[in-house]
This record gives structure tokens, sequence and C-alpha cells, in this order.
């Protein structure tokens, strides 16, 4: 092969790359504008989704976003498999609000409605409370401590007192009843006054 061509091949390809480098910084410029000028205050600033000033535009109907603050997700819209079953849940409340927690008085004593020893085993200290707000205290506990039932309870074995954690709690039953009884009804303390999501309340 002629050394002249290969010569000639090679300051082809140099010329080729030396032009596309020119074209390449001519043009890209024009194109990259909206960066440039996102980063022309001296300071590099990364754009998030989540922050007010990102100049991004929300979706109709999206709640305005403040920095640090959080917005709890609508309802399910009619129609959305389980939706009803969500919504009616003990534990529907918003995330990090605090759990109301249902009276632990028991009923007068000539109702004749269906206390919760009737209907469950080994109820000790919520006797004469209707069965059907025994479950709502219990989620109560649930959400104010940020556990699951199985912390206090068996498994499929609820009426067992083989955790010490269930012995913890109808000492707390207590202590939010005397405390209560002392307060009189000017204000009520429930789990969420000292635990807030926590198993150990913060010292």
């Amino acid at each position: 092969m002629n050394k002249e061509y290969i010569s000639y091949g090679i300051i082809g390809v140099v010329a080729g790359l030396v032009i596309g480098f020119i074209v390449g910084n001519w043009v890209g410029p024009s194109g990259n504008t909206t960066q440039q000028a996102a980063t022309s205050g001296g300071e590099s600033k990364t754009a998030s989704v989540n922050s007010s000033n990102s100049g991004q535009a929300l979706p109709p109907g999206h709640p305005p976003i403040d920095s640090g603050q959080t917005i709890p997700a609508p309802p399910l819209p009619e129609g959305t498999p389980g939706a009803s079953e969500v919504a009616n849940s003990p534990g529907a409340a918003a995330s990090g609000a605090p759990a109301e927690l249902p009276s632990l008085d028991p009923l007068p004593a000539g109702s004749k409605e269906e206390r919760a020893e009737q209907k469950y085993k080994n109820i000790q200290l919520l006797k004469g409370i209707p069965s059907d707000r025994l479950l709502k205290v219990m989620f109560a506990f649930k959400s104010s401590l940020g556990v699951d039932c199985t912390y206090c309870h068996i498994k499929d074995q609820f009426e067992k007192d083989d955790k010490p954690t269930k012995q913890t709690a109808r000492k707390m039953i207590q202590l939010v009843r005397d405390t209560n009884a002392k307060l009189g009804t000017a204000t009520r303390v429930t789990c969420f006054t000292c635990h807030r999501g926590s198993t150990r309340p913060a010292s």
C-alpha cells in the first residue's frame, strides 16, 4: 500500500475530528442555555421535584408543596379495589398523627350491650368496655407505639400472656386511667401523649 494513501487517510480523520469538534461547540451552547441559566447564579443548584422553588409545574389539582411539610395522600377513588376496606379500617389514620384512644371506661351496670370479656378471652383491665370498642383501643395502641399486634400478642393466640410487653401494656392502661382520673375532664392523656409513635417514650 502506498504511504501517500495512509498519510491522506490520517489527515482526513484528524480533519474530520477537528471540524466535528468546532461544529459541535458552535451548535451545542444554544441547546444548553437552560442548564447554563440554572447554574448562572454563581453556584450550581440541583433542582428537586419536591421543592417549591424548582420552577417545575405541578399537575393540575396538586396541593402546594412547602419545604419540610408532609401532605397525607387523599382517599382512594370510589370503585378502586380495596378502597372501602382501607377507608374503614381502624388504622386508616394519617401516618404520624396522634391516634385517638377510645374511652377505657366500662359501660354502666344496667347496659345490655355486649362487653369485651363476653366476646374475647382473658380480658383483664378492659373488662366492661363494649366488645366493638376493644379492637379500636388495640389499634390506637398499635398506632401510638408504631408497632404491630405481635409486639404484645402471639399471632392467632391473642389471649395468651406469654409476652412481657403484654404485661407492660396492662400497667400502661392503668397509668392512663389513673392519670385521667386525676386530671378530671379538663384534659386527657393517651398513649400517644408520651410515646409519639415509638415503643419507648423520649426521655
